[in-house]
């Protein structure tokens, strides 16, 4: 009898540790996958912020650049072009080689070279293919472009080790005729346009045409697969910047957790499993919170941008204004430099804005009702009147947030008389058609400059805009907002091929008599 209950107790004792050992498994196994899972939210945030600090350092370098374009153009008439022309410093233009102010038939109106270098004495310009094509690009454009990568003819004498790669920014002139070009080698734009900025932790390389021209690297080589796509704001030439990390993009000790994790579920066996499970819920590390930390870092960092920039860009914009309206001792050019920096400012003020307005639309709090689009549409289109060709169709009864709703009708019609060809009329119809589920999807079609189909599941994220956007003012931030907005009403948000030319933005959102669906997913 001893025996048996002892061999029964075994068997209870072996069955028990099967039990706990496999529960402790499981509980490891969850465990490993949320910490991994966290490891890979935080990397993706990481990247994004690396992304945007290059976004934003070669952005503010071309801006430079067509800043510089400007205020050469608009002396290219007078007795102060060449003057005006030798005083570019070089620090102005990252990468620059020489600055060209050229008449339509070749003649060489003003040299600069931004770089220190002895400029050539050739009284008319001999353009390479590349920059003949941009040139004439820049004519039909009517405003600036970026040619084809090419080897500059003052380069071409160096060996081939010393050689990079090169491009032209072009803008055209009209009175007189002719452009301003300014030669960049892309190393030197590279690597002076990042370290200004003080970009850490990336490599970045310049492309053209998905052809690989420049690189520069911060922190080492690029480590692991990962990569970004940055669309540099430039007319002409499809140039981009790929942006790889050089240094983890998570902490050895979060790297580390999901494996260790697995590797103490295992060896706590049968003795520890109890409490492998009881405590698996708190040794979820903090980075499995890191998106949230990211959208509450956004909200507080738009709460203060609210606060703090408002202020003093309103003060700014109040000061211009005054200088231009009751400042009669301003001269032309003097006026001139106050209107852009009035311009600047209000530019601002609308990124400010719209920051505020996508991190707040993450937790804005839905208040559901019945709402007759077609009434909510009409309102709209009257606060474009008096102008544009806006047809209201017939649409449905539906529910959700009716100031929500409006600001994405809001922002699809105003995109959509926004980005029309030069010199076309803006043509814009809002129509709606049902769904099986008792959904609707509204509809907004133009007749504008459409989307590339690679661009259309790019187009929602923050601050893209598409190369053919460039030229029209906008943030990149208003199709974001409608994706948040949509996405708390569990509807879905997308563009196609308007059949007529242009484009079809459309949302979903439920009938009055369903009210919304949980959404699918955080954006």
């Amino acid at each position: 009898m001893k025996i048996r209950a002892l061999r029964s107790r075994s068997r209870r004792a072996v069955g028990l540790a099967a039990v706990v050992l496999t529960l402790g498994l499981a509980g490891g196994a969850a465990a490993t996958a949320g910490l991994a899972l966290a490891a890979d939210d935080a990397g993706a945030a990481e990247l994004t912020l690396r992304e945007a600090s290059v976004r934003s350092a070669l952005g503010s370098a071309l801006q430079r650049y067509a800043d510089t374009m400007h205020d050469v153009s608009a002396v290219a008439g007078s007795d102060a072009l060449p003057d005006t022309v030798t005083r570019i410093a070089g620090e102005r233009l990252p990468g620059a080689h020489q600055v060209l102010v050229v008449a339509a038939d070749g003649t060489v109106l003003a040299r600069h070279a931004a770089d220190g270098s002895t400029p050539a004495t050739a009284a008319a310009l001999s353009p390479a293919p590349e920059l003949s094509r941009a040139m004439a690009l820049a004519t039909q454009h009517g405003g600036p472009v970026a040619g084809a990568a090419h080897v500059l003819p003052a380069d071409a004498g160096l060996p081939a080790a010393q050689r990079q790669q090169a491009f032209e920014l072009v803008a055209p002139l009209r009175d007189p005729a002719g452009w301003v070009i300014v030669s960049v080698r892309a190393t030197d734009f590279l690597d002076a346009a990042l370290r200004a900025a003080g970009v850490t932790g990336v490599s970045v390389t310049l492309t053209d045409r998905a052809e690989g021209v420049a690189t520069w690297s911060q922190g080492g080589p690029a480590s692991g697969d990962e990569s970004r796509l940055v669309d540099l704001p430039m007319n002409g030439n499809s140039w981009q910047a790929r942006v790889r990390p050089t240094t983890p993009l998570v902490s050895a000790a979060v790297a580390a957790a999901a494996p260790v994790t697995m590797v103490g579920a295992t060896l706590a066996g049968l003795a520890l499993a109890a409490l492998v499970l009881f405590l698996s819920p708190v040794t979820t590390p903090a980075t499995i919170t890191r998106t949230r930390e990211i959208d509450n870092e956004l909200a507080g960092f738009a709460a203060t941008a609210t606060e703090h920039l408002h202020t003093p860009l309103h003060t700014i914009a109040g000061f211009t204004e005054i200088l231009l309206e009751d400042a009669p001792g301003l001269d032309e050019e003097s006026r001139g430099f106050v209107r852009r920096i009035d311009s600047a400012t209000r530019r601002m003020l609308t990124i400010v804005d719209e920051l505020v307005t996508y991190a707040s639309a993450a937790d804005a709090a839905l208040k559901p009702e019945p709402i007759e689009a077609s009434l909510l549409a009409l309102d709209v289109a009257a606060s474009h009147l008096p102008g544009p060709s806006i047809e209201i169709g017939e649409l449905p009864a539906v529910s959700g947030d009716a100031a929500l709703l409006r600001q994405v009708l809001d922002q699809l019609i105003t995109n959509a008389l926004r980005f029309v060809r030069h010199g076309a009329p803006a043509l814009v119809e809002v129509t709606a058609s049902p769904r099986d589920d008792g959904w609707w999807r509204i509809q907004v079609a133009d007749r504008g400059i459409g989307v590339p189909e690679e661009q259309r599941s790019r187009i929602f994220a923050p601050f893209h805009r598409t190369p053919a956007a460039e030229g029209y003012p906008g943030t990149g931030l208003g199709l974001a907002v409608c994706a948040r907005i949509v996405a708390l009403h569990g509807g879905e948000i997308g563009v196609e091929t308007n059949p007529g030319g242009g484009s079809v933005f459309w949302f979903t959102v439920a009938g009055a008599a369903l009210g919304a669906r949980e959404p699918a997913g955080a954006l």
